[in-house]
């Protein structure tokens, strides 16, 4: 009699509400189901001052491992702080188990490196804290995505725009 073999579980990408990611984790957590959601610390402004908070690398996303077949998938939707599966038309998104693997594996050096992207404000003054313009002032003029900022410096007398990490900038 030929063996039929279950299914390995698949990682799914889930929303949640609004600030609610954390307790999405926890609920799940509670029912029994195998959930990451990728952390990161972030600089902040708490009382005037700059402190690293631990939230979510990927606010409002969560992974979830599931079996198609075996896992009942009811629950999941009316749990508390969930907003919904991301779907490609009517299936639920799959997500490598190599993306996830990865991110576990990089996860403490994503989060070291995951800048707040409110931090810094058109006009404000930054220090450059690495490579060949370390030491040097310039003025923040806006993000170009999450990994460049776009910085005017002032190099020979002349205004130069720099593209460069935030991760390597200061508040002057």
């Amino acid at each position: 009699m030929p063996r039929t073999s279950i299914p390995e579980r698949q990682w799914y990408l889930l929303t949640s509400k609004p600030f609610k990611d954390e307790l999405a984790e926890i609920e799940l957590g509670k029912q029994g189901y195998e959930v990451y959601r990728p952390l990161a610390q972030r600089l902040r402004k708490q009382r005037g001052k700059l402190v690293k908070k631990t939230e979510s690398l990927f606010p409002r996303y969560l992974f979830i491992a599931l079996n198609e077949l075996t896992d009942n998938w009811a629950p999941i939707r009316s749990t508390k702080g969930v907003n919904q599966f991301v779907r490609f038309g009517t299936q639920a998104a799959i997500v490598p188990s190599d993306l996830i693997f990865n991110l576990k594996n990089q996860e403490s050096l994503l989060g070291e490196r995951a800048i707040d992207l409110d931090r810094f404000h058109q006009g404000d003054q930054v220090t450059l804290t690495e490579g060949p313009f370390r030491g040097l002032n310039g003025v923040f003029m806006s993000y170009d995505g999450e990994e460049r900022a776009i910085i005017l410096l002032e190099i020979l007398h002349k205004q130069t725009k720099l593209a460069i990490s935030p991760a390597k900038l200061l508040a002057a």
